[in-house]
């Protein structure tokens, strides 16, 4: 009798190595959970941060042979963010895409509305004071301030706000675009490190420069938009009353094929040229 194992003792062992088990259980698959919504959140940033790449590159591109204008700009940015928004590859399928878009009364998402409601145009150069008549401005048939594109080898290299006219040919935008954040829980975490973030966007980080190279120059106006660009609370609007906003951006620099315009004859979006709102303008 006293050689034989008693049972009980190890139905108590395994009843509490198995009550073990299920409190690591549930410590752990919360943070597994948000481990895993947070690598697709994540996959979904960068995937459109490439998409922004590619259609701020295409808005400059637009931009340098449409005479740098908002309406301009803004139609590459719409061609360019048309791939996060639809699964179509003709552009006829595309273009009723974005339609649906617009006429949904914001219930699905589009490119076109995108553009309009969570994104800002920073034309860094060529610059405001760049226009004037002082600097390279002349006034077109249209009486519009234009910085002219042609032999401007021949034309006189005289210095407006740190750069030649050559300088002053060349296109450099910045985009800010408050990009959805659409996977639960892990939403409004980022969304708050995004604001954070961005709470100091609009101090001006550099006051002067003192290289008159134009590489530094420019880098001086690039840094100087800062405090041009829209907070977290401005850019994303509803999208920040929900911290389900997450603020992306993206450069593009290309050299211009026609005259750089001040102003934007479009009847449609040609007030938004240079208001600060959807267009700042250094």
């Amino acid at each position: 009798m006293d050689n034989q194992i008693k049972p009980t003792k190890i139905r108590t062992t395994e009843h509490h190595s198995s009550g073990q088990a299920m409190v690591e259980f549930i410590i752990v698959i919360p943070v597994l959970i948000l481990l895993i919504f947070g690598a697709i959140q994540i996959g979904l940033i960068y995937s459109a941060k490439t998409t922004l790449n590619y259609a701020v590159f295409q808005s400059a591109r637009l931009g340098a042979v449409n005479n740098a204008t908002y309406s301009s700009l803004r139609r590459g940015l719409i061609r360019g963010l048309a791939p996060l928004y639809t699964s179509n590859t003709t552009l006829t399928s595309v273009r009723t895409d974005i339609d649906m878009g617009i006429n949904s009364g914001g219930t699905k998402r589009d490119s076109s509305s995108e553009v309009d409601s969570y994104i800002k145009i920073i034309r860094v150069s060529p610059t405001t004071k760049q226009f004037s008549a002082a600097a390279f401005g002349v006034k077109n048939a249209d009486n519009i301030y234009e910085i002219p594109n042609d032999n401007l080898m021949y034309r006189p290299q005289t210095q407006a706000d740190d750069a030649s006219i050559q300088d002053a040919n060349l296109l450099k935008i910045r985009v800010q675009y408050c990009y959805k954040l659409m996977v639960p829980l892990v939403n409004r975490i980022i969304g708050s490190l995004s604001e954070l973030n961005n709470q100091r966007t609009n101090q001006q980080i550099y006051e002067t420069v003192n290289d008159p190279k134009f590489a530094d120059a420019n880098r001086y106006y690039v840094n100087a938009a800062a405090g041009t660009l829209s907070t977290y609370q401005q850019l994303c609007g509803d999208r920040a009353n929900s911290n389900e906003g997450f603020i992306i951006s993206a450069d593009a620099i290309v050299r211009m094929q026609s005259p750089a315009y001040e102003d934007d004859d479009d009847p449609d979006v040609g007030s938004n040229m240079c208001d600060g709102v959807k267009m700042a303008c250094p």
